[in-house]
């Protein structure tokens, strides 16, 4: 088997939105031209501002979003393009994790028939073998399985997160996208929900994309880090050697204000503040995105746009002067 899970090749996605002119209509990418390889049982954290595109980027790999152009393929299987009927097969393997676990449960459900409608949809069984499964993944999530006739509103953020998680490991996926899962949380609860889906990952063997804009959660849950800017992949790596030496400009700056764990050491790192605000997606600059406020820019990076390029073997960036 190979041990490349889901590989995307060039992905766009485009969206036509208002233009400031009367009556026009204009395309704004998204997404621009994004190519990765997500690898069996590895967690890749994708970073970024919030607009930068993440969110949009996974959605398109797993095919909740049709994307504009490019292709995806999910165990050697071309899934880009295909009909409802012959993806339906292949949504089993790929599930999602939300960012809100207020709006993501349905409130006149009973979390029970919550987690239960996977199973339905997808004729698990009868109703004997499906209500055994979801006290099965109750159990597996941490959560007393009398409780299934409640509501959501009756459980705490970090439970309703739980049932969540239970919902996208119903059908035994493979791969799962995490959709800033814990963002919504106390930070109290986020080092609880971060640990099992970590002890889930080893007992269930299931490969995650792991997305955040918290780059202290991002080091603490990832195999790889990529850093994403105005819809395009600036930056790829190995978590530790990202974080330890960033190449891109962008990723510098982002990690220059990352809170640290105190460990008593202190910290190397200057904080860079950037100049300008991230730009209109519709007015992206020419060349590299991020010249009009990268502190080391030259006139090339304001016409030549970089090409996304491996400079070692686990390390990947966009840009014409990478740090070093």
């Amino acid at each position: 088997m190979s041990d490349i899970i889901l590989s995307a090749t060039n992905i766009v996605k485009s969206y036509s939105v208002k233009s400031k002119k009367i009556g026009k209509r204009e395309q704004v990418q998204a997404v621009s031209g994004v190519s990765i390889d997500v690898h069996r049982g590895e967690t890749l954290g994708i970073v970024g501002e919030s607009g930068c595109g993440k969110s949009t980027l996974a959605r398109c790999l797993v095919q909740l979003l049709a994307a504009t152009s490019g292709s995806v393929s999910f165990n050697g299987t071309i899934i880009t393009g295909l009909s409802r009927k012959k993806l339906r097969k292949h949504r089993r393997e790929m599930q999602l994790i939300f960012q809100d676990p207020y709006a993501s449960l349905n409130p006149r459900k009973r979390v029970g028939d919550i987690v239960a409608e996977p199973l339905r949809i997808h004729g698990y069984g009868n109703n004997e073998k499906i209500n055994a499964r979801v006290r099965e993944l109750f159990a597996l999530v941490g959560l007393d399985v009398n409780g299934l006739q409640r509501y959501p509103h009756e459980f705490s953020g970090g439970q309703r997160q739980r049932i969540g998680i239970a919902r996208a490991l119903a059908l035994n996926p493979q791969l799962i996208v995490a959709d800033e899962p814990v963002s919504a949380l106390d930070v109290s609860i986020q080092a609880q929900v971060l640990n099992l889906l970590k002890d889930l990952q080893e007992k269930l063997k299931l490969t995650y994309i792991f997305i955040s804009h918290d780059l202290g959660v991002v080091r603490h849950v990832s195999t790889r880090v990529g850093v994403m800017y105005l819809g395009e992949l600036v930056e790829l790596g190995d978590a530790d050697s990202l974080y330890d030496q960033p190449l891109h400009p962008y990723t510098e700056a982002l990690l220059s204000v990352a809170p640290e764990l105190d460990d008593g050491t202190q910290s190397t790192r200057n904080r860079i503040v950037l100049s300008g605000d991230v730009p209109d997606p519709s007015q992206k600059p020419t060349g590299c995105a991020f010249h009009p406020r990268c502190p080391y820019a030259t006139e090339k990076c304001a016409s030549d746009k970089p090409a996304f390029v491996a400079v070692s073997p686990s390390r990947s960036v966009a840009c014409h002067y990478p740090r070093t």
